[in-house]
Formats: structure tokens, C-alpha cells, sequence
């Protein structure tokens, strides 16, 4: 099984080098299939997590360096991209360095944190052009939706306790979580993790969101509600509540709260029609807790959730800020180096990494970066949000206006979950890949409602439906 998964991948990236937009849609049937073909492969070879990665690389290689016009288009309507870009990756230079000076296996470390930090990168090229191709987008979350709700039915499976093989953990993992008079187990059903599986299942609840809000451009601009998209929200709800992650929960909350601020503070708009059909998902999401509230393993996960809000301030607090000085303490201003604290250089360099306790995201910049790349990166960021918040400024129709929100909130939700812990991303650049990639499509519709007539923008806006 291990050897035909690899020879699927090696055609999966001959197909996307020859058409990028076909190799995104098998990259993430490919996703989603590897966790199971890792766990029945002998060993669990961690090459079939990252081997993926491949058709993403050649689905990138073919848009920027085929015979398309996706480079040129990204030039010419986002100069400033490159600008940002290049600041990024000087923000990586200064760990790479600490690493190759410090440690034996320094190249390594250093090789993999740099494909951590920058191979996701391609998801917002990829992300971008797909904004000029919106009919391709909606057709890539479909996939996305059916393939992972299709995957779903483990988690039922597993917290049924079928003899199913391929369900659970990898090996060697007993993923539970203690509380006063509670034993919460998580559940990861065919993926590798309960991490793992609650960021599908976040991003397939909010991936129907989308599809459900987006009114296109139909008379009178009103939504109409698909019954399959609403049934994909409910279904991913299940494994969002069984994967016991909190981090995981939270993320469709921040969705809906970034959702709603960026329409007030971009169209400035009415939200009461917005916010009720928001509600109208959450309370059908929320029966699943109705029918299964009185089973005992679901009342634990309950009991377990119900400390999400009371404990975001002291984890905050604890595992970021408190983090962060103690890593300066530990590693100084210049960091340990690049690729100390990414996830998966356990199996690289385990003597450096005595001191790499980092599970957010920030303190882990901080670790591996120190403060100058940090103080690099930051000028990327404030190039992107500078521009960016000058192509929103521009913005005029609502409805792309709208779809420019699904987008914004869907990264922002993730970005929650890399603040609250980074291994789903360091570890798995797929992952990453996919939420970056929404990243650069909320940068490349800024640029639709900029450059093209409004008869245009509209027609772009209906692709999506």
C-alpha cells in the first residue's frame, strides 16, 4: 500500500505540473488519504505525511513557470508582493545560520524549518490565481468537502470502537485528557491525530459556511440555503466535538466574530440578516449535542469544553507570554536556531532539541528565529497589511465584499489555532499550504474589486456559487 501511495503521488505531481488547477484537488484527495496509508504502512513512515507536498510544489512550478499568464497576472496587479516575500525570507536567514553554525545535523534542521516556514508560501501564490479563477475555487472546496465529511465517518467509527483498521492514533500515542473526575478521550478516526482531525473538521464546518453565505450575484442578491453544504456543516460538527481538541472548537467562534467585524468595518452594513443565518449553522451544528448529551462519553467531552472560554486567558498567558520570556531566557535574543522547535526534527536531531517545549506558534517564532528574524518578518507583515488595507479601502461590491470576509475570517480562525499551537502547521506544510492558500485568495479578490469594471467583478463574485 505504501509503495502504490507513492507511485499515486509521483503521478498526482506530473498531473499538476502539466495543470496546476487539476493538481490541487488531488493534493487534497492525497491529504487526506496518507494518514491511513501511514498507520497501516510498516514502521508509519513520516515520509508519507510530508511526500504530499510534492504535487503542491509541482502544481506551483507549472503556474509560475508554465506557459499561463499566473505569474504575470500576480506581478502586474500585486507588485508589492514580491517586496513582502523577499522580507519574509530574510527573517528566516538569521536561524538558519545559528543552526548550521551550532549543530551537526544543522543542515537539516535548518533545511526542514525552512521548508516549514516557506513552502506555505506557495499556497498564497496558488491562492491568488485562484481568485482570477473562482469557478475553479468553488469546484476545490467541494472536493475538499466531500472527500474529508467522507473521512469523517472514522471518528463515529472510533468513538463507537469498531475494529476498523486505520482508526486511532499512530502508534505508541494514548491521546486523552485528564479533568476533576474526568477522562477525556480524543478521538483522531482515520487521521493521524486528534489535532489532526479536529483542523478538518473546523475547516470543513467553515468551508460550508462559505459555500452556504456566498449569494453570487443572482436577482436581488438573495442566498439561497443548498441543503448539501448545510448537511456538511452539521456532519463536520461530530468530529469537531469527538476530537477533544479546544483549540479546534474555537476556531468556527473566531470565524464568525472576524466574519461580522470585517463586513461592518468594510461594507458597513446591516448584520442582522448576516449574524441570523451564522446562528441558524450554529444551532443546527449544535444538535448533535441535543441527541448524544445524556451518552457518557460525549457528557465528558462537554464537561471538557465548557472550560474553553474560562482557561483562553490564563493559556494565553501561561503558554504564550510567560512562554515567551522564558524562551528568551533559555535561548537568548538570536534564538536556538531554525528548525529546533518544528515539529517532526525529533527524527533529525533529537540532542538539540532538549530545550524545545514550544506549542504555540509565537514562542516557537521566538525559539527558532530570535528577535531579528522576528523584527524581519514584522516588516513583511506590515508591507502586506499596509497594501492590503489600502485595496480594502477601494472595495465597493458588496457581495465580493462578503466573500472577501469568508476568506479573511477563515485565516484568521487558523491563526487562532497557530497562536494556541503550531505542530498541526510546522509538522504537516499541507496543512499550512491550505490555509495560506486562502490567504492569497482574499489578496487576489481585493485585486478583482480594483481592476476590473463592475459588471466583471460581478460575473467573478457568481463563480463561486
Amino acid at each position: 500500500m505504501e509503495f502504490i501511495f507513492y507511485i499515486t503521488v509521483g503521478i498526482g505531481a506530473l498531473l499538476a505540473a502539466t495543470d496546476w488547477r487539476l493538481g490541487l484537488p488531488i493534493a487534497i484527495v492525497l491529504d487526506c488519504v496518507r494518514d491511513p496509508v501511514r498507520k497501516l504502512a510498516d514502521g508509519e513512515p513520516t515520509l508519507v505525511t510530508y511526500c504530499v507536498s510534492v504535487v503542491w510544489a509541482a502544481a506551483f512550478v507549472n503556474l509560475f513557470f508554465g506557459a499561463g499568464t499566473g505569474l504575470r497576472q500576480i506581478r502586474s496587479r500585486f507588485p508589492w508582493v514580491e517586496k513582502v516575500i523577499t522580507w519574509y525570507v530574510l527573517g528566516l536567514l538569521p536561524g538558519a545560520m545559528i543552526s548550521l553554525a551550532l549543530y551537526q545535523n544543522g543542515i537539516l534542521l535548518a533545511a526542514l524549518g525552512f521548508i516549514s516556514y516557506a513552502a506555505p508560501l506557495l499556497g498564497v501564490g496558488l491562492g491568488i490565481a485562484l481568485a482570477f479563477h473562482l469557478g475553479h475555487l468553488r469546484r476545490l472546496l467541494q472536493v475538499y468537502l466531500i472527500v474529508n465529511c467522507v473521512a469523517f465517518v472514522g471518528a463515529v467509527a472510533e468513538w463507537l470502537q469498531w475494529d476498523w483498521p486505520a482508526l486511532g492514533g499512530l502508534a505508541g500515542f494514548e491521546w486523552i485528557r485528564h479533568m476533576p473526575g474526568v477522562i477525556v478521550r480524543l478521538i483522531s478516526g482515520f487521521f493521524r491525530s486528534p489535532d489532526i482531525a479536529g483542523f478538518h473538521a473546523a475547516n470543513a464546518l467553515m468551508v460550508s459556511a462559505i459555500l452556504l453565505l456566498n449569494r453570487g450575484d443572482k436577482p436581488g442578491l438573495r442566498r439561497r440555503i443548498n441543503p448539501l453544504w448545510l448537511t456538511t456543516a452539521v456532519w463536520s460538527f461530530v468530529p469537531l466535538l469527538l476530537c477533544g481538541r479546544r483549540k479546534m472548537l474555537i476556531m468556527p467562534v473566531i470565524f464568525v466574530v472576524a466574519y461580522l467585524l470585517y463586513i461592518q468595518l468594510a461594507a458597513r452594513r446591516n448584520l442582522v440578516q448576516v449574524g441570523s443565518y451564522l446562528l441558524l449553522i450554529v444551532a443546527i451544528g449544535a444538535v448533535p449535542l441535543l441527541i448524544y448529551r445524556d451518552q457518557e462519553g460525549i457528557a465528558d467531552h462537554q464537561a471538557y469544553y465548557a472550560t474553553t472560554i474560562s482557561d483562553v486567558a490564563p493559556r494565553l498567558r501561561d503558554n504564550v507570554g510567560m512562554g515567551i520570556v522564558e524562551t528568551l531566557r533559555q535561548s537568548g535574543l538570536m534564538g536556538s536556531g531554525l528548525g529546533v522547535a518544528t515539529q517532526g526534527a525529533q527524527h533529525f536531531a533529537v540532542e538539540e532539541r532538549h530545550d524545545a517545549w514550544q506549542e504555540d506558534g509565537i514562542t516557537r517564532l521566538f525559539k527558532e528565529l530570535g528577535i531579528p528574524g522576528i523584527v524581519l518578518i514584522s516588516i513583511s507583515v506590515a508591507l502586506l497589511l499596509s497594501n492590503c488595507r489600502r485595496l480594502i479601502r477601494q472595495q465597493t461590491y458588496l457581495p465580493l465584499i462578503e466573500l472577501q470576509a469568508m476568506f479573511f475570517a477563515l485565516v484568521m480562525a487558523n491563526f487562532a489555532s497557530f497562536v494556541a499551537s503550531h505542530q498541526h502547521f510546522s509538522g504537516d506544510p499541507p496543512n499550512a499550504l491550505w490555509v495560506l492558500l486562502f490567504a492569497g485568495v482574499f489578496i487576489g479578490t481585493l485585486g478583482l474589486g480594483t481592476s476590473l469594471p463592475q459588471r466583471s467583478v460581478a460575473s467573478a463574485a457568481s463563480r463561486l456559487r
